[in-house]
């Protein structure tokens, strides 16, 4: 009888096979195999939407923050701003007694400018109604004067203002970080006992931007 003699490519895999299956059978680090009963859940983490462009449907998402954030108005009210077109400094707080919408915003966004424009076709309205409108400059890199020529050369009368760190930093604290994005078009509206009214997301008509002052005003 002759003698079966392996080939060398048979004994190589009968030799790996074992390192293989306690390879397959273990997580890829070690070898150690995972215990369902106690492995953790996978989790994951959503990007943060911007609402650009969200029309009117646009979520109100401060009405039920109104107390947050009167309790902490000490620490953002009394901040100071400074007017880009003449310099002065002014607060918040200084304004009481006028209803006040704050349009945080930076000159190369797209989405300010088309909410601008519809900010310019009612500012009679808005001005002869006493509303004190404001575009907070939210971006570092655009200082006082590039607000103030930015303004004039697209025809908008009201209030420009660089927003310092502090109260960027006082709005992320009550809004959120959304507050920040300029894109989604954001707004806050205070009434004119310098409580918040609203704070909404997404661009809004002539007319509803109106009815959003108006409000206030009630």
């Amino acid at each position: 009888m002759s003698r079966f003699i392996p080939s060398n490519r048979l004994v190589t895999m009968l030799v790996a096979a074992p390192f293989v299956i306690a390879a397959c059978s273990g997580d890829g680090a070690g070898g150690a195999t995972a215990d369902p009963a106690t492995a953790a859940p996978a989790t994951t983490t959503a990007a943060p939407s911007e609402a650009t462009g969200a029309g009117p449907e646009a979520t109100d998402v401060a009405r039920g923050a109104t107390d947050e954030a009167t309790s902490t108005s000490g620490t953002w009210l009394d901040i100071e701003l400074t007017d880009a077109e003449t310099g002065e400094p002014f607060t918040l707080a200084s304004l009481q007694g006028q209803v006040v919408a704050i349009e945080p915003m930076a000159i190369w966004c797209p989405s300010c400018k088309r909410q601008q424009d519809n900010v310019k076709a009612i500012y009679p309205d808005i001005e002869a109604s006493g509303v004190r409108f404001i575009s907070l400059g939210i971006d570092p890199a655009e200082d006082p004067d590039a607000l103030a020529r930015y303004a004039e050369r697209n025809g908008y009368e009201w209030t420009f203002a660089p927003s310092p760190t502090e109260f960027s930093r006082a709005l992320s604290d009550l809004f959120g970080a959304q507050i920040l994005s300029a894109p989604s078009t954001p707004l806050i509206v205070l009434d004119a006992d310098g409580e918040l009214v609203s704070q909404l997301f997404g661009s809004h008509s002539p007319d509803q931007l109106l009815a959003i002052l108006d409000d206030a005003a009630a």
